[in-house]
């Protein structure tokens, strides 16, 4: 009866093997070409989201890096449906894109394709409604409460905060004993609609 057992539990493991090995690839296109600071390295981080991403067998992958500041824009236009995921490891103000791959973005968004940011990418373009909407929130470059709220952790909480101000810090300094200080949680501008955040 053991023996039978075996069998046939590793007959249905090789089964969902099988099963996992034979599902269509998700097709991801991978973002990247520009960072505010130097230290949001996407030159390294890229080829370790593609490793990441490439280990797992589920996804087949492509890299796009966008011309550089100053470059020549005439010629990006990204073919947005041929992926079901844009994974942004790109951060650009927002005169770099024209109007036209920013409403072929939009478009792709509305008809269901997915975005994930990494890190600093939630920095790009801060004007452009519909990104800020994409992302639910993000930081830096400028970005104030004409964008949405202020966000951030208080006693435990998400909370929302209309002041007025700047987005974009990694939290308040907090001294300790030792002389050293300590972030306290990272605060970001957005609309934050249809998002899901742990104590919202």
């Amino acid at each position: 009866m053991k023996k039978l057992v075996s069998i046939l539990a590793g007959g249905l493991l090789a089964f969902q093997v099988a099963a996992a090995l034979a599902a269509p690839r998700i097709h991801v296109l991978i973002l990247d070409g520009e960072s505010a600071a130097l230290y949001h390295n996407w030159k390294a981080e890229t080829p370790v989201l593609k490793a990441e991403l490439d280990e797992t067998g589920l996804f087949d992958i492509e890299v796009l890096t966008a011309p550089p500041a100053g470059g020549d824009f005439t010629r990006f236009h990204p073919e947005w449906s041929k992926y079901q995921v844009v994974v942004f490891n790109y951060a650009a103000p927002d005169d770099r894109w024209s109007s036209e791959v920013k409403d072929s973005f939009e478009r792709y968004m509305k008809n269901g394709g997915g975005l994930v940011t990494v890190h600093a990418a939630d920095n790009a373009f801060p004007k452009w409604q519909a990104f800020n909407e994409m992302i639910g929130i993000g930081g830096w470059r400028g970005r104030t409460e004409a964008v949405g709220p202020y966000w951030h952790y208080k006693a435990g909480k998400l909370v929302s905060d209309e002041t007025p101000g700047r987005a974009g810090n990694h939290g308040l300094r907090i001294p300790l004993p030792s002389g050293r200080s300590r972030c306290d949680s990272s605060h970001y501008e957005g609309p934050a609609e249809d998002v899901d955040a742990p104590g919202r």
